[in-house]
């Protein structure tokens, strides 16, 4: 099926560049005229148009460039944080994972947001196995995009908590070099080089990145990351861009966390499990491509294939000790039941591969019928993926290989179609309702696994359909820079497959679907250049909702569960005042306010009143940034501020801390981030000192999977950056 999907795409890209070529000539309507190199074909969630926002059924936020630039971000995830209604973290040092929550959603591996890169899914595998284990990395991007109202019907299959699209850089118009070096405590460095230019009609792109470190709690960590563009005209009035990518992370990492006494005597300590390692590799390519058959009409094809290879070595460990077994070493108390950890000198192996492909037509036209102004989106997707896993035994923590315990594979294919219509009655009312349909057959096969006899092989074959049907409408009133908007929309995951947690045991599951009725109410104002606003009132009401559950001892506790009915509801908001433009002031000064205040319950069942765990009530973001020029140079810097209210690790809102610091309640935290550039316009040299978590106090970030996660270390980088770029002299005749 994998073989036949392949061939299928390979079959539809020439038929798709030709069928566009011949209804562009048999088209009636003169389309536009051939114009110099234009900006490569891309899928954009919001656009990047004044009025882009207005156009948007629901909250949205648009990351720009020139606000990364200014956060100078350690990863994505401090991004993310500054976006209403959004909580980002990252674990290991180096940010090579990224969970994401959205109104008071789990953000357990980012299942429950479709995040995107140039339109193209990021999970590993987007129906089966959402789980973002490859993190978007910031230096490849030029902006970010969410959308968490009824707008997010034009993507899927993920359609919860809504949809993040990262952008990466686009080829440059000009030639254009730039290099970074940048380094800091505990054996950081980055390393970053990129050239782009254009030729004849084509434009190029080509970056590659490399960092490292020893992580804040001797978490070491190695991170590659190559991407290159080309964009290119398919005719007078058509463009394609092809995008290729490899990505690697070696990172240590392990699910041990600390226990209450460590983390009391000493949150700083080394990680517990030194041997445990991820080898990952990402391998990408896609094509986009773009034809306008007329002023009003375009067609946006992606293309797109991806595999994900990952190893993941973990040592065995015991609660509590096993008579008869050596252990390797003992971490913890051992005179106190479950207050410390009981290491053997074997590991688990866990290596698994993705691989995802897909088609995806795109079609927008705009017409008018009796007064009344249509812009059609309508489009499809055919996608496969397939997943297998192996999970092996080895006789020693640092095995390279093993006997094998679990073998299982999986493979979907999926076919979903949308189509949406905005409305425009007045110059100041739209109304823009749509549909979403999803369909997918699941086909899985367990290889080998444990049974009351020992490991053996076995043939224990499942499948089955899951169908969704998505449709949602949403209304904007008001001008630009002053409207209010409302919506609703049906939310959408398909079932869960899930391995056990155990190598030697237990078998595959298949959750139920996630379903929710979402409601959202706000509004946009805008006073120039001096200030902007948006605030959003929500509502979610799930029939279903997979969760993390089990208290402390539940054999569910690690597991995902189906968690039943649960609401959730709250405002968010921001602002930003431009007091240099405001007071007419020879510099730039901003004051940036983000918060998000939310509640998320289970509705009936053992949960009944509870608050889903790590849903805070409350967050609040608060920036201030300033600039000025000095001669040929330009000094700015900023300061941000993030609080994070309580929330709970469990759904029985356990608020005791257990001794395994696996349940209780996660305290408050503060975090401030400073930073500072000096840019030297004549040599193209930016100086930037940037200090990340500037209080040095460490906070408990996580309580799974097993145990204290913390975080809040300081870390001060140096950095320096070139870039130069080639004006064109232009020819005297």
């Amino acid at each position: 099926m994998k073989r036949a999907l392949c061939t299928l795409i390979r079959t539809l890209i020439p038929a798709l560049l030709l069928g566009a070529s011949t209804a562009h000539a048999q088209d009636p309507p003169s389309p536009p005229p051939p114009s110099p190199p234009r900006d490569v074909p891309e899928v954009r969630v919001i656009g990047d148009k004044a009025d882009s926002l207005q156009k948007i059924p629901g909250s949205g936020t648009l990351i720009t460039h020139k606000e990364i630039e200014r956060a100078d971000p350690y990863d994505s995830a401090e991004m993310l944080r500054r976006v209403p209604g959004v909580t980002a973290t990252q674990q290991e040092g180096g940010g090579l994972r990224l969970d994401i929550g959205v109104h008071g959603l789990d953000p357990g591996r980012s299942r429950r947001v479709l995040v995107l890169e140039d339109g193209i899914p990021l999970a590993i595998n987007p129906y089966s196995e959402a789980d973002l284990y490859y993190l978007p990395q910031i230096e490849r991007m030029r902006g970010v995009e969410v959308v968490k109202g009824s707008g997010s019907i034009l993507f899927g299959p993920q359609t919860i908590g809504g949809v993040i699209n990262f952008l990466t850089l686009a080829p440059p118009a000009q030639a254009t070099s730039a290099a970074e070096v940048s380094g800091g405590e505990r054996g950081y460095l980055k390393l970053l080089a990129m050239r782009g230019d254009t030729v004849g009609s084509a434009r190029y792109l080509v970056q590659a990145f490399h960092t490292r470190g020893d992580g804040f709690r001797n978490e070491g960590f190695n991170g590659t990351d190559i991407f290159g563009k080309v964009g290119f005209d398919t005719g007078d009035h058509g463009e394609a861009v092809v995008k290729v990518g490899y990505h690697n992370d070696a990172t240590r990492s392990d699910d041990v966390g600390l226990t209450r006494a460590m983390f009391q005597q000493n949150p700083r300590q080394n990680m517990l499990a030194p041997a445990d390692h991820i080898d990952q590799n990402r391998y990408d390519a896609s094509l986009t491509h773009e034809q306008r058959f007329s002023a009003k009409t375009t067609l946006k094809t992606l293309v797109y294939a991806y595999e994900t290879k990952r190893v993941w070595t973990r040592e065995t460990y015991d609660r509590s000790p096993v008579a008869g077994v050596p252990y390797d070493h003992i971490e913890g108390d051992t005179s106190f039941p479950n207050a410390a950890i009981f290491f053997r000198d074997a590991n688990s192996i866990l290596d698994r591969t993705y691989d995802v492909a897909a088609v995806e037509p795109r079609l927008t036209t705009r017409g008018e019928t009796l007064g009344v102004g249509h812009t059609l989106d309508v489009g499809g997707r055919l996608l496969m993926e397939t997943a297998h896993y192996r999970q092996l035994t080895g006789d020693s923590k640092n095995a390279q290989t093993g006997s094998l315990d679990y073998e299982f594979t999986h493979e979907t294919v999926a076919v979903a179609g949308y189509a949406q219509d905005r409305m425009a009655f007045r110059d100041w009312l739209m109304v823009t309702p749509g549909i979403r349909l999803e369909y997918a057959e699941m086909q899985s096969e367990i290889l080998r696994q444990g049974t009351s006899t020992g490991i053996a092989n076995v043939h224990v074959p499942s499948s089955g359909p899951t169908t969704g049907v998505i449709p949602g409408i949403g209304m904007i009133a008001g001008k630009r820079d002053a409207h209010v908007f409302g919506g609703t929309f049906v939310g959408y995951a398909p079932p869960r497959i899930t391995s056990p947690i155990n190598p030697k045991g237990g078998t595959v599951s298949q959750l139920d679907s996630e379903r929710s009725i979402n409601y959202e109410v706000g509004g946009r104002f805008a006073m120039k250049k001096r200030f902007r606003a948006e605030t959003t009132a929500f509502l979610l009401n799930f029939d279903n909702q997979v969760i993390q559950g089990g208290a402390s001892g539940d054999t569910t506790q690690n597991a995902l569960v189906n968690g039943g009915k649960t609401r959730h509801y709250g405002v968010e908001g921001e602002g930003r005042v431009e007091i240099g433009n405001m007071l007419h002031l020879p510099l730039e000064l901003e004051v940036a306010e983000r918060f998000t205040v939310s509640r998320a319950t289970f509705i009936g069942g053992q949960y009944d009143g509870n608050l889903l765990p790590y849903a805070p009530p409350f967050v609040l973001v608060s920036e201030i940034y300033g600039g000025r020029p000095l001669g040929p140079g330009r000094i700015s810097g900023a300061v941000t501020w993030s609080y994070l209210a309580p929330q709970f690790s469990d759904p029985y809102d356990t608020r005791a801390e257990d001794v395994t610091g696996r349940i209780g309640l996660i305290p408050s935290h503060n975090v401030i981030d400073l930073g500072a550039r000096y840019a030297h316009t004549p040599s193209g040299l930016t100086f930037k000192l940037t200090v990340k978590g500037l209080a040095d106090d460490p906070y408990i970030s996580a309580r799974r999977p097993e145990g204290i996660q913390p975080a809040g270390f300081r870390e001060v980088i140096l950095g320096v950056r070139w870039q130069h770029v080639e004006v064109p002299v232009p020819m005297v005749q």
